[in-house]
């Protein structure tokens, strides 16, 4: 039979448990029979040699003598071998026997779940297999499905407590499928043994997908497969206690606990197909091989009910549910799929005793906890190797660049993101494992004062004093593997730092580097700009020259003429042009240009207006917006063309009021005058009106007063906002055409009505001013100035 380095360790460390067993169980038998020898020479009578006087601990059956405790005197009357009995179960379990063609009746009938075919999918596919003579592979070594690499530990125990491990002494070799499965097949059904198991603890790590299928067959009686199946493709820790007021009777009995975390794949390991893992396995330097793994604990009391409890919840729906004596027969489950090789199977051997289930489940759970913190410590330590700086850090340039500054494909940005993510999701497995212990195992679980898991406490009776003795010895124990997961979150937490800083270092460099690129790339892009301005420049040298012997090699050019005309027509297209080209490639003089060429083609406007206006006519093009209809700019400093906030409320309250009929309304107020409109400043809104509207137009003499002096004022901006409303009807009075939204006196005039069209293209103030505004000449009582409001 070939075996491998782990099935061999382990066989050798069990024999040397089995020797040391059987060496102190020698001990004390030699010790017991001598004190008895010597009691009989005295005359005194014999110490009693029952079956509880002393401890078997070996796994053979040889010895049935077994010691006394020390504590014991040795005589008849005072023997304390009832007392002994009663802190261990002792109703044995039921009687199991499955066979092959029942799993085969269970394969085909059962209605697995979605979560189930995750699991053992490729057995119910696989039609052949269930038609094989041997469901179970019957080569040695490796096979398909590897379950050549799944391992087991399967023990029952007896009414002392003590946990023997199931070994069969096969007639031939068989495959380690076919052993594992010969070993859960059977509970008490072999009648020649005579030591009846009280709890059985089955433990399977990596089973292959028919060795799952076996375990669902075998344990569905006594645990809800289908839930604990779900619970292992989840992702997610959690605990299900008790359940007493479940219509199942296996959750009312049951209490699963599942971890679900992250390890480092080990080699020849492959992980589950439901399992997320990385997609390369290989152990490189730069790489971390990981995957997601899993395992359950679960606890299941055997027997009838002790009790009925009450459900008091105002809305339950099941009032009444069962409670279970844990100290009645029991199952502890484990499945493990962990695909390493850092299992822990010293968690169980002969020479410990259970009182009963629940202190073999929490034991089974703390293995769980404190091989986690061996596998998520595993990690901690590649991460960490996979972040850790070079050992010529401080030596080596090149070693400093590569940390510094990004490569082409962002190696050490990648690394740095994923080994941060990495911790970040091991500290909420850590977070989660412990929230949910401590969220499940309150103090009234440990103290006994639950009324729904494990009742019982220390006054119940003797048994149960010695039970939450060791219930308070088992916490300690777990809480210290639960602080070593927490240390563990508080070095990734500290790592997480550290890589944070290395990913800001590389960013701060990368992005300088970059910066430094940048500018590089600028200079370069300005250098080629002024290359191309050179290429330009160099075109536009010959291009007159181009143009001239083009025209002189027409062959309508007499060939006999000299060069003078040549040259002079030369001269006289490139030197200007030389200028124009040379003017135009400063600053000044593209402004100077523009500003000559828009005042050439103004005055070519107004010259064109001017003439047509000779014979009454007047084009449409001189009405649409133009260069040469644009008003003079404001050339005033911006705090002499600022207004006070009132003056600007009172002009945006005029711009934005539509106009109205004068049959109707006022100019600015739809209201009729007769209606007062009072401002918050207590004005009335057509007194702000007047102040932002009427313009005051000083004239030199009294005889300035024509049209062309108003516009000339007009547009010189020799003007002022005053508080009078100039719209009076007395002698000098110009009337406005309202209906023809123009002055009478403008339209009849062609050079007015140009220069009005010109001033009414810029301010926006001035446009409304000459359309809407009344206007009015009057006489200063003091003075040969005269005055127009507008």
């Amino acid at each position: 039979m070939a075996l491998d380095a782990a099935t061999a360790k382990e066989m050798i460390q069990k024999l040397a448990e089995d020797r040391a067993t059987y060496l102190d169980t020698l001990t004390r038998a030699h010790d017991v029979l001598a004190r008895a020898l010597e009691a009989s020479a005295t005359g005194k009578s014999p110490p009693p040699l029952t079956s509880d006087a002393v401890r078997r601990n070996t796994v053979t059956s040889t010895l049935d003598i077994e010691s006394l405790k020390k504590s014991s005197t040795f005589s008849p009357d005072d023997s304390d071998t009832d007392d002994d009995e009663s802190l261990f179960v002792q109703a044995p379990l039921p009687k199991e026997s499955y066979d092959e063609d029942g799993f085969r009746r269970h394969l085909r009938a059962y209605k697995w779940t979605c979560s189930d075919r995750e699991i053992v999918g490729s057995v119910l596919d696989n039609k052949q297999l269930l038609q094989r003579t041997a469901i179970f592979p019957v080569t040695l070594g490796p096979v398909d499905d590897r379950s050549h690499l799944s391992h087991y530990s399967i023990f029952d125990v007896g009414k002392d407590g003590a946990p023997l491990q199931i070994q069969r002494a096969d007639s031939k070799p068989v495959s380690r499928a076919q052993a594992i499965w010969n070993s859960i097949k059977s509970i008490n059904a072999d009648a020649s043994r005579t030591r009846e198991a009280v709890g059985r603890i089955t433990i399977v790590r990596e089973p292959s997908p028919l060795l799952f299928a076996a375990l669902h067959y075998t344990m569905t009686p006594h645990f809800d497969m289908d839930e604990i199946f779900r619970m292992l493709t989840e992702d997610k820790t959690k605990a299900e206690r008790h359940r007493p007021f479940s219509t199942d009777h296996r959750h009312q009995r049951s209490f699963v606990f599942t971890l679900d975390f992250y390890t480092i794949i080990g080699d020849e390991c492959l992980p589950m197909t439901w399992q997320k893992a990385d997609e390369d396995h290989g152990m490189a330097k730069s790489h971390v091989p990981i995957s997601r793994c899993s395992s359950v604990v679960a606890l299941s009391l055997v027997g009838q009910p002790s009790g009925p409890v009450k459900n008091k919840a105002r809305r339950a729906e099941q009032k009444i549910g069962q409670i279970f004596d844990p100290f009645a027969p029991w199952h502890v489950l484990s499945i493990q799929s962990y695909p390493d090789w850092r299992h822990s199977i010293d968690a169980h051997n002969s020479t410990r005793h259970y009182v009963n289930g629940p202190e073999a489940f929490l034991i089974t759970l703390r293995a769980e906890f404190k091989d986690a913190q061996k596998r998520l410590m595993e990690v901690y330590n590649r991460i960490s190797d996979l972040v850790r700086m070079p050992s010529n850090f401080m030596f080596s340039e090149v070693a400093r660049d590569k940390l510094l500054f990004e490569d082409e494909h962002f190696t050490y940005s990648r690394r740095y993101f994923w080994a941060h993510q990495s911790l970040g999701i091991m500290n909420e497995d850590i977070q989660e494992m412990s929230h949910s212990f401590r969220k499940v195992f309150t103090d009234s679980v440990w103290d006994g004062s639950s009324k729904l898991v494990w009742p019982g406490d220390e006054s119940v009776s003797s048994r149960y004093a010695n039970w939450r003795k060791r219930m308070k010895k088992l916490r300690e124990d777990i809480e210290s593997e639960l602080r070593g997961l927490e240390n563990i979150a508080a070095m990734n937490s500290d790592k997480m730092k550290e890589i944070k800083g290395l990913r800001d270092n590389l960013f701060s460099g990368t992005s300088v580097l970059e910066s430094r690129r940048s500018v590089d790339q600028a200079m370069i892009t300005v250098q080629q700009g002024h290359n191309i301005k050179l290429l330009t420049l160099v075109t536009i040298f010959f291009l007159p020259l181009t143009f001239v012997t083009s025209v002189f090699g027409m062959e309508i050019i007499d060939n006999e003429q000299g060069f003078l005309n040549f040259g002079i027509v030369t001269c006289v297209i490139c030197v200007p042009t030389y200028f124009l080209i040379g003017s135009l490639n400063t600053t000044s003089g593209a402004h100077f240009w523009r500003k000559k060429t828009k005042q050439f083609f103004t005055g070519i406007g107004q010259m064109a207006v001017t003439f047509f206006a000779l014979f009454g006519y007047r084009p449409q093009w001189a009405n649409r917006p133009s260069s040469f209809h644009s008003a003079p700019s404001d050339t005033r400093p911006l705090h002499q063309r600022s207004q006070s906030a009132k003056e600007g409320m009172a002009a945006r309250d005029h711009i934005s009021s539509p106009p109205t009929s004068p049959r109707n309304a006022t100019p600015f107020n739809r209201r009729p005058s007769n209606t007062p409109n009072t401002s918050r400043e207590g004005g009335s809104q057509n007194e702000l009106h007047q102040a932002a509207t009427t313009t005051t137009i000083q004239f030199e003499d009294e005889e300035d007063t024509g049209p062309k002096h108003l516009i000339r004022k007009l547009d010189q901006g020799d003007h002022r906002k005053t508080n009078s409303w100039g719209s009076s009807n007395g002698n000098g009075t110009m009337s406005m055409d309202r209906s023809a939204r123009q002055p009478t006196f403008l339209s009849r005039i062609p050079e007015v009505d140009a220069q009005r069209d010109e001033a009414s293209q810029g301010e926006g103030w001035l446009n409304r001013v000459l359309t809407w505004g009344s206007v009015s000449t009057k006489k200063k009582k003091g003075g040969g100035k005269g005055e127009r409001e507008v």
